[in-house]
């Protein structure tokens, strides 16, 4: 079995339907705190009675009004005639779309091609107190029924196993008071359904449940140890070897009779041929990662069937090595399986290949979803590598200024700050790699080099949209710099003088900024230096290459004590510009406005 897919409506942060789909494999949700991810979770715990309208000026029209509606939930599960029979047992009947009748003499064949058909889907809603459930086969998708109404009539078709063999018992006709019963057997499937989150703390001592299935809750995981390791001593052995991957520190894992008929799961910081049990350590005197680590982990090595396991926020219970390795195993050994986790931000990329990512996406009022499927997130992937971006250095962010290297990226974010406040909390600020390309030389041209960062930035919304690629002009002639805006059709910009350090030849900041490495200068002997590098007493800098300037200042001054090193002192300048003379730098912040364009 798989969920297909959850449809939401009117439901907490949820307002408008919103259907998120689901693969197999891994599935990724990602957004802010409340925009809902958790929320889908719960969805899948398929319970009836569910009922939280969704409250904000959308659903609640006046003050002390109420809210509008129920609550609407929608499950779809995929599975099939073994399985269902696996699950319920015994005889049991197959719901086929209302009246449905064959031809004459055709029962067996319809029969036989419902039973082998690897198609059977499940629909599971929810509104308020009522269930309603439907069925698609081959034939087409069955009525709405439910357990509220027992004694509706039901065209289905009745199948009996025996001897690993299906056959029909009866023939395809209206039953009724069958339709309670068959609605009912979602029940079962709410069993293959795990879901984890960082508060659920797995049990550390439970009694005999009688059988080693790990319950929703994981409260009789300390039995289900237990019988691992009294009846497959090597699997017991596996899970061990697992969570030693996870959890160096944790040697071996058992669960031990205690009074009263109980085991209690324990840790141990050594191998087991050490014989030191007296250095057991009771799982509750742990940390709730570890026993939900050890759940999910029994979970994917005793499961003979696919199950569903939901992990929220995994890393907010495990530190980044820690959730690397889980993803690993889950991806190696739990292949058959469909996984959901939740995160707030992509950096859960890192550890695990996802089939689809769904992004949420809360706007103060309700939420909705986008989703990106494999071949996109493939191509995001890629791209970003080729550009030497961290997803988690995008993620969250409304917009993405390129920059021209790494001192230019430092400098941005606190320019930003001072001189475009409206816009610079949502600015992430990224270098560019190779900023050569955008030379027309040696058969590259900018401007296409220039669309691979747009296509990057319009593929989804895993990437902000682009505001620029703000480039020094350097020895360009302004000809040039005009003619390649033109041709980027703006996208590609450039600094109105020839770098950036060009800005910062202030006598002032250079001086405090060497003395503050150690020396003892004069604001006469900086300013001497500038003029004689070119630098004029108007501050005219249109002739002069700005790092230049500084490297030869920091170098006489210092008698080579300091070279400039523009990563570390052109920050430290302007922090001390902004700080006690921002004025200065006016002519810097106007043309930062201009590429922002907010003038």
């Amino acid at each position: 079995m798989h969920i297909e897919s959850i449809e939401v409506e009117n439901y907490k942060c949820f307002w408008k339907p919103q259907k998120i789909m689901l693969e197999h494999g891994f599935n990724l949700f990602v957004g802010a705190n409340n925009s809902g991810k958790t929320t889908v979770l719960e969805a899948l715990d398929l319970n009836v009675g569910v009922n939280e309208p969704h409250r904000s000026v959308l659903n609640i029209l006046e003050f002390g009004g109420r809210a509008i509606g129920n609550s609407k939930i929608v499950v779809r599960i995929v599975t099939d005639i073994p399985e269902l029979h696996r699950l319920v047992g015994g005889q049991f009947y197959v719901p086929l779309p209302q009246n449905y009748a064959p031809q004459a003499g055709q029962e067996e064949v319809v029969a036989q091609k419902i039973i082998t058909s690897a198609g059977l889907v499940l629909e599971v809603g929810f509104e308020a107190s009522v269930d309603s459930v439907s069925y698609e086969t081959v034939l087409g998708k069955s009525g709405v029924f439910s357990r509220n109404r027992p004694h509706e009539t039901l065209t289905a078709l009745p199948l009996h196993f025996s001897d690993s063999e299906v056959t029909p018992s009866a023939q395809i006709a209206n039953f009724g008071g069958i339709s309670g019963t068959v609605a009912g057997y979602y029940e079962q499937y709410r069993r293959a359904i795990y879901r984890f989150s960082a508060q659920r703390r797995p049990g550390g001592e439970c009694g005999n449940t009688g059988e080693p299935l790990l319950d929703r809750e994981a409260t009789n995981l300390p039995y289900c140890i237990n019988y691992l390791q009294s009846n497959d001593a090597h699997g017991h052995k596996m899970l061990c070897k697992w969570v030693n991957r996870i959890f160096p520190s944790v040697k071996w894992i058992q669960a031990t009779p205690i009074s009263n008929g109980y085991f209690q799961l324990r840790c141990l910081p050594t191998h087991p041929e050490d014989r030191r049990d007296d250095l057991a350590i009771p799982i509750a005197r742990m940390g709730a990662g570890i026993g939900n680590v050890i759940a999910m982990l029994y979970v994917v090595l005793t499961a003979r069937h696919p199950q569903v396991i939901a992990i929220d926020e995994p890393n907010s219970f495990l530190h980044p090595r820690a959730l690397r390795e889980l993803l690993q195993i889950l991806a190696t050994e739990g292949k058959q399986h469909q996984y959901i986790l939740t995160a707030h931000s992509p950096d859960v990329l890192t550890a695990v290949k996802p089939n689809l990512i769904t992004l949420f996406e809360f706007d103060g009022a309700s939420t909705t979803i986008q989703q990106v499927d494999a071949k996109n997130i493939s191509d995001i992937r890629t791209g970003l590598s080729d550009l030497g971006i961290r997803m988690t250095d995008l993620h969250g962010r409304d917009r993405v200024l390129w920059v021209e290297g790494q001192t230019e990226e430092l400098v941005m974010p606190e320019l930003l700050r001072h001189f475009c406040p409206e816009i610079a909390a949502g600015t992430a600020v990224l270098r560019v790699e190779h900023t050569g390309t955008f030379e027309k030389r040696k058969g590259v041209d900018p401007t296409e080099v220039v669309k691979l960062y747009q296509r990057l930035t319009t593929s989804s919304a895993l990437v902000p949209p682009m505001i620029a690629i703000l480039l020094d002009s350097e020895t360009r002639k302004e000809a040039d710099c005009t003619r390649l805006e033109q041709e980027s059709k703006g996208v590609l910009r450039f600094l109105d003088r020839a770098m950036l350090e060009n800005y910062i030849l202030f006598p002032d900041a250079i001086v405090a900024v060497l003395n503050d490495l150690g020396e003892n200068l004069t604001l006469e002997k900086v300013q001497e230096a500038l003029a004689n590098a070119g630098v004029s007493v108007s501050g005219d800098v249109s002739k002069v290459r700005g790092a230049k300037v500084l490297t030869t200042i920091f170098s006489e001054l210092t008698e080579t004590r300091h070279e400039f090193n523009k990563t570390r002192d052109v920050p430290e300048i302007i922090s001390w510009l902004i700080a006690n003379k921002p004025e200065s730098l006016r002519p810097l912040g106007n043309c930062l406005r201009g590429v922002v364009r907010l003038q």
